[in-house]
């Protein structure tokens, strides 16, 4: 497994969506999933982790 990308991704996972207050807002107005498809689809830095993800596979 390639540790290079696991690490991008935990980096940028602890610096910027750990206390990422639009994630909190879609958990309080919609549900868990709302706030993940909103992570992954719309948020430049989920983008960004979905694309090193994808460069694991």
């Amino acid at each position: 497994m390639n540790t290079e990308v696991l690490d991008k991704i935990n980096n940028l996972e602890e610096k910027y969506c750990r206390d990422c207050i639009l994630k909190k807002l879609n958990r309080e107005k919609g549900s868990r999933t709302a706030a993940h498809n909103f992570c992954i689809k719309e948020c430049s830095v989920g983008i960004s982790i979905r694309t090193h993800g994808n460069n694991l596979q």
